[in-house]
């Protein structure tokens, strides 16, 4: 079974590359695909197992965070907004999954 992908609307880095931010289109396969992007990083333990309705999280913030990433996951009323702060070759390493589980917007 092919794992669904996430819709890339846009990214970027502060002028320090001390943190990467990823803007996502609101779907609701986004809990699954981010649950295997956080597996991949070492954050098992933080993964969602029971979810509201992403309709029903505006205007909220997850956190997760280990020993190399420090991650916020923002929800506004129609974007997912994913800010990781980490070390240069982190940011990468996440950069990279997310666009492997990703298709950016036309």
């Amino acid at each position: 079974m092919k794992m669904k992908t996430l819709n890339l609307v846009g990214l970027g880095n502060d002028v320090l590359n001390k943190r990467s931010y990823f803007i996502l289109k609101l779907d609701e396969s986004f809990y699954g695909v981010f649950n295997a992007i956080l597996d991949k990083i070492n954050l098992k333990d933080r993964i969602y197992k029971e979810q509201l309705p992403l309709s029903k999280r505006k205007n909220e913030i997850d956190h997760f965070k280990n020993d190399k990433f420090d991650i916020d996951v923002v929800y506004t009323d129609n974007r997912i907004i994913i800010i990781v702060r980490a070390d240069q070759s982190n940011l990468e390493k996440f950069k990279s999954l997310i666009l492997a589980y990703s298709k950016m917007e036309e």
